[in-house]
């Protein structure tokens, strides 16, 4: 079977739909559901095997699966309209409200001032499964609770509303310390979520700084040495799994929903 047959066949295997990500009832199903999207769709491996990675993750490409349905995923990502190439460069578009949970180096590509970002690899994915998750525990105080406009922090407001350039340039701030302020994520969510996104912070701060510089440089040399630095990132990825599945169990020990 050819992979992209393979890819159709895993798609389409029947679901139990409990909505999108903004949807959830719970914060374990939130958070498993951005995890199963990460790391265990069922066909996001079969999309690396050709070279296609899904481009920007958004709430509305993660339905919730059902829960504890054994090997079935319990979030499944959906809309490859914007997927893109793992094997090049390429100029992204500034079309669409994507802004805000696109990865700062798929918005500095969007600068035709600055030399198209490195190919999209798995910790731009991770990027922005971050930008998600920060929207959903900064700007919900529950199931069904989010949180009114002006409540909203600025950063949220700025990702969505704000031109590219200063969307990126908050998106740059925002990494401008590895350890996170989580002082005004509302009191629903439990610490091990909050670990949870001080964590996988702390991980995509370097990797966020990197890329920045790696656009910015004109010398070839230069981004050459970058660009081998970054090629360690991807060991990353194991790590941030981890720090989904602790997260998950400690909801599980704590008995929260």
């Amino acid at each position: 079977m050819e992979t992209s047959e393979r890819i159709h066949h895993c798609a389409t295997i029947s679901l139990r739909f409990k909505g999108y990500l903004f949807d959830f009832k719970t914060q374990t199903q939130a958070i498993a559901a951005i995890r199963d999207v990460l790391f265990g769709n069922p066909y996001k491996y079969l999309l690396s095997e050709a070279g296609i990675v899904p481009g920007t993750i958004t709430p509305s490409s993660i339905l919730l699966g059902t829960q504890n349905a054994g090997e079935r995923p319990r979030g499944v990502l959906v809309d490859f309209d914007i997927s893109t190439s793992t094997k090049r460069a390429d100029r992204q578009s500034t079309q669409g409200p994507l802004k805000m949970y696109k990865s700062a180096a798929g918005i500095a590509s969007c600068d035709p001032h600055n030399h198209p970002s490195p190919p999209h690899d798995e910790m731009d994915d991770l990027e922005s499964a971050h930008y998600v998750l920060s929207e959903l525990m900064f700007g919900f105080k529950g199931p069904k609770r989010k949180l009114v406009s002006k409540r909203r922090p600025e950063m949220l407001v700025k990702w969505e509303r704000e031109t590219y350039s200063n969307a990126y340039a908050s998106k740059l701030a925002y990494f401008s310390d590895e350890d996170l302020d989580t002082e005004d994520v509302p009191a629903y969510w439990q610490p091990a979520c909050k670990m949870l996104l001080c964590g996988l912070h702390r991980l995509l701060t370097p990797v966020v700084r990197k890329k920045r510089r790696l656009a910015k440089l004109y010398h070839e040399e230069d981004r050459k040495a970058l660009e081998c630095l970054l090629e360690g990132s991807g060991a990353l990825y194991q790590s941030a799994l981890e720090l989904f599945d602790k997260a998950l169990a400690e909801l599980r020990d704590a008995e929260v929903a």
